[in-house]
This record gives C-alpha cells, sequence and structure tokens, in this order.
C-alpha cells in the first residue's frame, strides 16, 4: 500500500472492517501507524472480512501531501 506522487512519512489508519453487512468486526483488527501490519486477536470468527485502511503521505517543502483509501480481503481460516 502506497501513495502515488507523495513524499515523506507515511502513516495507516484502519478505518472499517465489514464481513457481510455487519460492520461490528472493527475491534478485532489493528493496523500499525508506521509499518502498515495487520493484526488479528485470537478467537475471530471464520470467513471472509472486508479492511478498509486510509493511507497518508505527510509530504514535504517541494511535495504535496496525500491520501489514499484502500479495501483488501483477508479470509480466516
Amino acid at each position: 500500500m502506497n501513495v502515488s506522487n507523495a513524499q515523506g512519512k507515511v502513516t495507516y489508519k484502519l478505518t472499517g472492517v465489514k464481513r457481510g453487512k455487519s460492520k461490528k468486526y472493527k475491534k478485532y483488527f489493528k493496523i500499525n501507524a508506521t509499518t502498515g501490519k495487520v493484526t488479528i486477536k485470537k478467537r475471530l470468527k471464520k470467513g471472509t472480512y472486508k479492511v478498509t485502511c486510509r493511507v497518508t503521505a505527510s509530504g514535504d517543502s517541494s511535495h504535496r501531501s496525500g491520501t489514499k483509501t484502500v479495501t483488501f480481503t483477508i479470509k480466516v481460516k
């Protein structure tokens, strides 16, 4: 996950997790703000989850800041 044409410090923030129509699974997932590594708590039910994350590059003196929203799926077996 990265932001194209952006420079500077990159941060990651978890914005949502869905399984079917339910949106109450965000408490089972964490994302490291500096590396973007996603961790899942134990005893999460089997299934496919859609995870939404916001990636932000802070920019610098000659580049603008940028933000990109990324959605990916995780299958728990």
